[in-house]
């Protein structure tokens, strides 16, 4: 089967590899649908997320969907045929965390496109049944893939504990921060915001119904930024901030645009082994901070809210590239060209 695979920084190559063959709990996936995310650049970029580091070679590839075509147990036979989302985090299933369901954060997890993991950027792949969810006929392959990313913003909107009437401030309108906001609008905020230093993303965040938005300059960011939230919360700042960017600078302003003893869920990865935190600022305004890792039970809600077109992903989902286009897509995403916000490899 081909196979898209990262043999090193900035490589990406098309190769052959054997078709896989499910295991007992597993069905085969023909893939039609993989999302670029940004953990993915990461990991093409510099071969790392912190302390996580990939080797070569690994298959990419975590938010995707396709079509079940195989399965060896007969309690699996009525997905056959179906078009599945499928979630990428497979915990071990016996630890402390994942018997108390908190599999998201399980130690001995295995991550499709992760540390020793291949991942989806491949005509077939084998994942367990448990972890394939059905969706609704009239859900395109391209749309499908976006149920994972839908699906940490749904738990980092959870993670919030959101109260009718509040405000919310969203830092980074990339696909996390515009799916994020969406879901913020149906959860009965009277006010989000939000905030990106490219011009094209707070454009679309406005076409989605994001009430307030705007473009930081990249020099003197931070403080363009907080002047900003000052200026439109006269100086109170949000009830709920959520730092969905891919800097450093973010967590910072999340935090310092949260009124006191507000929350501020922190969903981006810089990449970095330590971010700077304004523990000053937090500590004084006795700041509750809450990292968000990926989900937690949340494909069957998003995939409900997405049928019910109370997450849109049409306008975010903005590049479609071919499998023989993936080194290209990924250096697209990497560079932010083209008022890009999420790219799809599409395989069928």
């Amino acid at each position: 089967m081909k196979t898209a695979c990262w043999l090193g920084p900035r490589r990406i190559e098309i190769i052959e590899r054997p078709k896989p063959e499910p295991k007992p709990g597993e069905v085969l996936v023909q893939v039609e649908s993989v999302g670029v995310c940004g953990s993915d650049i990461h990991y093409y970029l510099e071969g790392k997320i912190g302390d996580q580091v990939v080797t070569p070679p690994l298959v990419l590839g975590h938010e995707f969907a396709g079509i079940v075509c195989e399965t060896n147990e007969a309690k699996y036979k009525h997905l056959l045929g179906k078009r599945v989302a499928v979630e990428p985090g497979i915990g071990c299933g016996t630890c402390e965390f994942c018997r108390t369901g908190h599999y998201n954060v399980c130690p001995e997890m295995r991550f499709l496109g992760g540390p020793g993991c291949d991942g989806a950027l491949s005509e077939y792949i084998a994942v367990p049944a448990e972890y394939c969810f059905p969706v609704p006929e009239t859900m395109t392959p391209p749309m499908a893939s976006m149920v994972e990313p839908s699906a940490v913003a749904l738990h980092a909107v959870e993670l919030a504990s959101v109260l009718p009437g509040e405000t919310a401030l969203i830092v980074g309108l990339g696909s996390i921060g515009l799916l994020t906001a969406q879901i913020l609008l149906n959860s009965g905020v009277s006010q989000v915001a939000g905030i990106d230093i490219i011009p094209y993303r707070t454009a679309i965040a406005k076409q989605l119904g994001v009430h307030q938005t705007f473009t930081s300059p990249i020099e003197n960011n931070i403080e363009e930024s907080i002047s900003w939230i000052q200026q439109i919360t006269d100086n109170r700042g949000f009830d709920i901030t959520f730092d969905c960017t891919n800097r450093s600078e973010g967590l910072i302003i999340a935090c310092r645009g949260t009124r006191p003893a507000g929350r501020s869920v922190l969903v981006g990865i810089s990449g970095e082994d330590y971010d700077r935190i304004p523990v000053s600022i937090a500590r004084r305004r006795e700041l509750r901070l809450q990292w968000c890792r990926r989900f937690r039970y949340n494909f069957p809600a998003t995939i409900k809210l997405m049928e019910q077109k109370k997450i849109l992903v049409e306008n975010i989902l903005t590049h479609h590239f071919t499998p023989d286009q993936t080194q290209t897509a990924f250096e697209r995403v990497a560079n932010t060209k083209d008022n890009l916000i999420k790219a799809s490899i599409d395989w069928i």
